[in-house]
């Protein structure tokens, strides 16, 4: 669905993808001066993260096709992706076992208070991950699908604004 945004077309057929949006001259490798195109570092658990948020992207695109237990599949892994995305800002190796994963989350991150700031909402979106994780699915639905794709978003968020704290304090 996407194949045809990920090509760049060559130069002589549209310069315009050899241009910034708010500049009009083109770029090429001779602009470069000093201190120009420096690479920003991203941190591994921001780049985590956003792959969180394409796995969740993806499971919704499962939903619409009506793949409803793999869109489920899918947005359980992206929701351990991310518990586990935290989990490595203080244990690098984590294991990639699920059970490893929520329980170092458990233990790392909602146990210490890092996940919630706020004490109307502690527990609630690290409970997404506790419950889907003991849970046993019989029967996948639409409706089962969609409400846990809201839920596995919800968590992504969370665990954002959980970093963005950890940063914070880190700094």
């Amino acid at each position: 669905m996407l194949d045809d945004l990920t090509e760049v077309p060559p130069y002589e057929i549209d310069s315009s993808y050899y241009m910034d949006w708010g500049d009009s001259r083109v770029f090429t490798t001779g602009d470069m001066g000093k201190g120009e195109c420096a690479g920003e570092v991203v941190p591994l658990v921001q780049f985590e993260l956003s792959g969180c948020e394409r796995e969740a992207f993806e499971a919704q695109v499962q939903l619409d096709n009506g793949q409803y237990e793999s869109a489920y599949k899918q947005a359980y892994s992206a929701m351990v992706h991310a518990a586990k995305a935290l989990v490595k800002s203080q244990f690098l190796d984590v294991p990639e076992d699920p059970d490893t994963i929520v329980s170092e989350f458990r233990s790392r991150i909602v146990d210490t208070g890092l996940l919630h700031d706020n004490p109307v909402t502690r527990g609630k979106f690290a409970n997404y991950l506790f419950h889907a994780h003991r849970r046993n699915v019989e029967s996948y639905s639409e409706d089962l699908a969609h409400r846990f794709i809201e839920e596995t978003q919800l968590f992504i968020e969370a665990a954002y604004a959980c970093y963005g704290r950890m940063n914070v304090v880190n700094n």
